[in-house]
């Protein structure tokens, strides 16, 4: 069997159900193999796949001649994953994608301004909404503007490479295969080329994994704000009284996150022991990122204490707030 899964891109045998690409050789000209099924029709992920190794992933990008999108949701910004992508030494377009709340908060301008002085990037800069095909129209008239037939599409697990693919498929009207989508990380096993026309081959691959993430699934709706005003020595509460913050002055917290769950937060006074990390926050509207689970909105500079490691954490000024106002 010589098939690839059009799902993740693994290579389909009958061999082994335990590893990528099974499918029973009872079946008649498999499209996807049987985790892929079952993650699209009953979002089961059995995770049998390793990720591959970022490294290896841009030694083989930075080595063909090929023009290279990458993603970004708004949640992921981070020095972390613009380093990432710094290291593509290709033509390269940056997608940052998730962009709904952007309309309230801050201009597209100035998100763009943003990225360019703060994050000292210096290629094109593209934004995709969370609404169906919401910027990638724009994004497929760049890719014809500047005469772009083939690109990588490259970022991180869960920032939406897939869906980006099946975008431009759809406004295309291409008769292709629905690529697998999915809110569990290391949806794409291998890179997956995507012919949608004679004219344009999108290359899915697999998503890059942060070694320090404290979070690795992601809702697929839209990302959610909320805003808690805290009092001297109130408690926080993250992910169902998993993690801790606690405040030493007055201050509002505005959580930008697309996290599962009904009541995820909560404040309270509490005693919590072992928030052995002290973060200082030293200037009005800081943001305080966490790797794989959003960014944090201080309004009012305050001491915070809290069970969160530093290697989960990011600060820089915010990026709805303060001097972006």
């Amino acid at each position: 069997m010589n098939k690839i899964c059009y799902g993740c891109g693994a290579k389909l045998q009958s061999d082994d159900e335990n590893k990528v690409g099974y499918v029973p050789s009872s079946l008649n000209n498999p499209k996807y193999c049987m985790r892929c099924f079952k993650m699209m029709n009953y979002g089961i992920n059995n995770n049998l796949d390793i990720p591959k190794d970022t490294k290896e992933i841009i030694r083989k990008v930075n080595k063909d001649k090929i023009f290279v999108i990458f993603l970004v949701d708004l949640l992921n910004i981070s020095d972390k994953v613009l380093d990432i992508f710094k290291s593509i030494k290709k033509d390269k377009l940056l997608v940052v994608n998730k962009c709904e709340l952007m309309s309230n908060n801050i201009t597209s301008d100035k998100l763009i301004s943003i990225l360019r002085n703060y994050y000292h990037i210096n290629t094109d800069i593209r934004l995709k909404g969370g609404r169906s095909h919401h910027g990638a129209r724009g994004i497929l008239g760049y890719l014809k503007e500047h005469d772009i037939h083939e690109a990588y599409v490259l970022g991180l697990t869960n920032s939406g490479k897939s869906t980006f693919i099946n975008d431009i498929a759809e406004i295309l009207e291409s008769d292709i295969n629905k690529i697998n989508v999915s809110n569990k990380s290391n949806t794409t096993y291998d890179f997956l080329r995507v012919k949608l026309n004679g004219n344009l081959t999108l290359i899915d691959s697999p998503g890059f994994v942060l070694d320090n993430s404290l979070f690795h699934e992601v809702n697929k709706d839209s990302i959610k704000e909320i805003t808690f005003n805290m009092k001297d020595n109130e408690v926080l509460s993250l992910l169902d009284n998993k993690y801790f913050i606690k405040v030493t002055n007055n201050t509002s917290l505005t959580i930008y996150h697309n996290i599962n769950g009904n009541k995820p937060f909560r404040k309270y006074y509490k005693d919590i022991d072992l928030l052995d990390n002290n973060i200082n926050i030293s200037n009005d509207n800081t943001d305080i990122i966490i790797y794989g689970f959003g960014f944090i909105r201080v309004k009012n500079s305050t001491n915070i204490l809290t069970n969160i490691d530093n290697k989960y954490i990011e600060l820089r000024p915010s990026l709805f707030g303060g001097k972006y106002e």
